[in-house]
């Protein structure tokens, strides 16, 4: 129950803020992809809670310590929704959800700078506000691998292509990506998923952790955008997750 209410009251935020904006005329709205959008959302979280509890890793392997059932459940999620639009889609090819080795002209130095930047800066947050390095090697495979396949193809690749069905809007150039609301919702969702949760009876709000991670899902998502791909987010998400260890 508290997993729901704090997926509920995250997509309420992002969905109050959609309305006003079609209120505005900024954006159009289609409810039926909405929908889609909030039943995807809804099961992304139900996956990766409870993922351990289908995908029993812990139970053959007594060591481990991380959510590796719960992630690879949420994997398996993205791949079917993935699926599910090739079937459902005439028009839809896989590469307009990101998933594509091909790289927009011109984009490849100026992704490699910006994750150079990136890791710097995470390293600079992990010495600033981190208590000293703390690893073994099962949070480093954990953190090399798993947050960039899990929520890069589901936030910036599947939900970005549904939630902007979902939520029209023009696009602005950013930095030279072609940047829409759809795609800045997901950044405030993504934020405030790590951010604002619900447990215990009560509501509990970060907001160093909302900003933080918001700002880094605007990083991912112009990566995403600059390249069309997701091979330099997910490679991007990982480095980070994995540089952020060692300070």
């Amino acid at each position: 129950m508290d997993l729901l209410i704090s997926i509920m009251s995250n997509v309420a935020i992002v969905a109050l803020i959609a309305f006003v904006l079609e209120r505005k005329g900024i954006v159009k709205i289609n409810f039926a992809w909405i929908m889609v959008a909030l039943a995807l959302i809804f099961l992304y979280g139900v996956a990766l809670f409870n993922g351990g509890k289908w995908i029993p890793l812990n139970d053959y392997f007594t060591d481990l310590q991380w959510n590796w059932g719960g992630k690879i459940a949420a994997i398996l999620l993205w791949a079917l929704a993935l699926f599910a639009l090739c079937l459902s889609q005439k028009q839809f090819k896989i590469a307009d959800a990101g998933f594509t080795f091909k790289q927009h002209r011109g984009a490849v130095i100026p992704s490699l700078v910006v994750i150079m930047f990136f890791i710097v800066l995470q390293l600079l947050l992990s010495y600033t506000l981190g208590n000293g390095s703390d690893y073994d090697a099962e949070e480093l495979w954990y953190q090399a691998t798993m947050p960039g396949l899990d929520e890069e193809p589901m936030f910036r690749g599947v939900l970005l292509y549904i939630v902007s069905l979902a939520i029209v809007s023009s696009r602005i150039n950013l930095l030279g990506a072609q940047i829409n609301v759809a795609g800045l919702l997901l950044v405030l969702l993504f934020g405030l998923i790590h951010g604002l949760m619900y447990n215990a009876g009560e509501f509990h709000f970060s907001l160093m952790s909302m900003s933080l991670t918001g700002f880094y899902g605007l990083v991912l998502l112009w990566l995403r955008e600059r390249t069309g791909s997701l091979v330099f987010p997910i490679l991007a998400h990982n480095l980070v997750n994995f540089a952020g260890q060692f300070v």
